[in-house]
């Protein structure tokens, strides 16, 4: 069956450009049958201005008591469906958000884990998720519907003109400066918007940091430090908050008085064209309710500007996130690797930067093998892992498994085939054996078993209160460190994977422990997967067929594990002869 993935590639086949087909074929029929309502709305204020008028001229001066019974039924008719159909706009809006973000919400997943990937995330790290709640919260609510509402005031200006010349060039002159009320506005709300969504992530990492740190903190005296940095953080966010609506404020109050001496001078104009007879006294009444019913909208749009102003810079983001992160439409899905694993001249950039971490690097390893690696800190080790892994994207150069390339694959299939243990173990909020399983719901109690057997923790997880139904917790809080990292070690043997990948697994591990990761990569050997494990100790070490030195991104050595040790055994006597 085919299946549509995220990938690094920009294949021309991606599948951005369907969703925003998709979205804008949404938003262009929401639109539509929201402008449909929008100028039945309006014939149905104008309709009830009008009875207003009929009310003037000709229930109250000839005292009809039928008639204005009439106009009343009629009113509370007309305004009845007015009312229904708002409602039915408003949740057509709804409607539409909601299917926006239905589409959205799995690309939007996706683009948290890719900021976490291959980019320095900022605040908590979930921009994208803010920014999908941005655009779904603003096409709730009732800033379109004004919008909708302004694209249909002409009509009414067309009924103002058709009441009287100078009603109608009131009219039209109030439109005019509200519309530049709303451009200067805009321009200083764009501005200010901007900078507000620069300080918002620094006060959301400020939080994060505290919150992660909140013991150490608590031990060492820093809480109040970490406090003054808070205070600081959300100071700066209230000041560029409080220059944004600043001006807004102003501009609201201006535009809802605005409104309220047109009404005054359309009734004063009224008046005076019916003392010449040059229009009827209903004039008045009719013009001073139309354009106050024509202004509402504008009201409300330059109220919501900055909800406006927000939501287009978090679509941008969003967007030009989800660009750089195109679909690729893979029809055939690649069977099981059992041959070998080949990097070709790969080189690796460390997120959100240009400087190569990993220069050049070419290895081949057959079923079977197992590689060490071995650096200083900063020197590469984590990077390379990561880009086999397929975690990082490469900068140049590719990573074969049976020849094939890692972007020929089907990235849910591939991770099947390979298990990975971090240096910084986390595991996901749920029990044990959810953990251990990958949470794959259709996992066999007998695989999770077999994989806890592996890596020798299934002994201890039976001495947990629930056993494997034990909760781990955020992050596995609820488990010791040493536990926390055999089960990471049991999730990554879990369906006896072809590629293990071992990144300093023993750092909360004792003797025993790396006894157990001796013991677990011989096994994967065994079965014809390959092993490459990141460490300085000299056990897991002896255990390696091959051992890679990398010295600032680059192989300083390469070869079979014994040829590599007893070198460097010899420079280190070397060393100190010389010291």
């Amino acid at each position: 069956m085919a299946r549509v993935i995220w990938g690094e590639s920009t294949s021309t086949l991606s599948a951005v450009q369907d969703d925003g087909t998709m979205i804008s074929s949404t938003l262009r029929r929401g639109v539509m049958g929201a402008l449909g309502i929008g100028v039945t709305l309006q014939v149905i204020l104008m309709l009830g201005v009008l009875l207003v008028g009929v009310l003037a001229d000709t229930a109250l001066p000839g005292r009809n008591t039928a008639t204005l019974w009439g106009l009343l039924f009629l009113g509370i008719v007309l305004y009845g469906v007015f009312g229904l159909l708002d409602s039915l706009r408003s949740r057509l809006f709804f409607d539409v958000a909601g299917a926006i973000d239905q589409r959205l919400a799995p690309r939007v997943h996706d683009g948290v884990s890719h900021v976490a990937r291959v980019g320095a995330p900022d605040g908590d790290g979930l921009g994208p998720l803010h920014d999908a709640n941005r655009v779904r919260a603003f096409l709730m609510g009732p800033i379109p519907s004004a919008l909708i509402d302004l694209c249909v005031a002409p009509f009414s200006l067309l009924m103002l003109f058709a009441l009287h010349a100078w009603v109608g060039l009131v009219g039209l002159a109030a439109m005019i400066v509200l519309g530049l009320i709303a451009w200067i506005l805009g321009r200083s709300a764009g501005q200010k918007a901007a900078a507000l969504d620069e300080l918002r992530p620094l006060r959301w990492m400020v939080a994060e940091e505290s919150r992660r740190n909140a013991v150490v903190a608590r031990a060492m005296g820093m809480e109040g430090r970490l406090r003054q940095r808070w205070i600081g953080a959300s100071q700066e966010d209230l000041l560029a908050e409080r220059a944004l609506h600043g001006r807004s404020v102003g501009l609201v109050g201006a535009v809802r008085g605005f409104r309220l001496v047109l009404f005054i001078l359309l009734l004063t104009i009224g008046a005076a064209l019916a003392f010449t007879d040059r229009a009827a006294w209903s004039t008045a009444l009719i013009a001073a309710l139309l354009l106050y019913q024509v202004l509402a909208p504008v009201e409300l749009a330059v109220t919501g500007w900055g909800d406006y102003t927000s939501a287009r810079s978090a679509w941008e983001r969003l967007n030009l996130l989800l660009r750089q992160m195109p679909l690729r439409d893979i029809t055939t899905l690649l069977p099981r690797p059992e041959t070998e694993l080949t990097t070709e001249q790969v080189y690796v950039f460390a997120p959100g930067t240009q400087r190569p971490v990993v220069n050049n690097v070419g290895i081949r390893l057959a079923a079977g093998d197992s590689l060490g690696i071995m650096g200083q800190t900063g020197a590469g080790k984590t990077a390379l892992l990561n880009a086999i892994a397929g975690i990082w994207p490469l900068a140049r150069g590719v990573i074969r498994l049976d020849g094939a390339a890692l972007d020929q694959w089907d990235e849910e299939e591939l991770g099947k085939f390979v298990g990975y243990v971090p240096q910084q173990v986390e595991l996901i909020d749920g029990t044990v054996a959810q953990n251990i399983a990958r949470f794959d719901a259709d996992a066999p109690t007998e695989a999770v078993l077999a994989a806890a057997r592996r890596a020798h923790v299934h002994d201890l997880i039976l001495r947990l209160p629930d056993g494997y139904e034990t909760q781990v917790g955020r992050g596995g809080q609820l488990l010791p460190a040493g536990l926390r990292q055999r089960i990471a070690v049991a999730r990554a043997v879990f369906g006896k994977p072809f590629i293990l990948l071992l990144d300093d697994p023993t750092s909360n591990m004792d003797g025993d422990g790396e006894k157990m990761l001796a013991q677990v990569m011989e096994d994967v050997c065994d079965e014809g997967g390959i092993v490459i494990v990141v460490t300085h100790r000299p056990a897991l070490m002896h255990r390696v067929d091959y051992i890679m030195q990398l010295q600032a991104g680059s192989m300083a050595a390469f070869g079979p594990a014994g040829q590599i040790l007893q070198r460097a055994e010899e420079q280190r006597v070397q060393a100190l002869g010389q010291a």
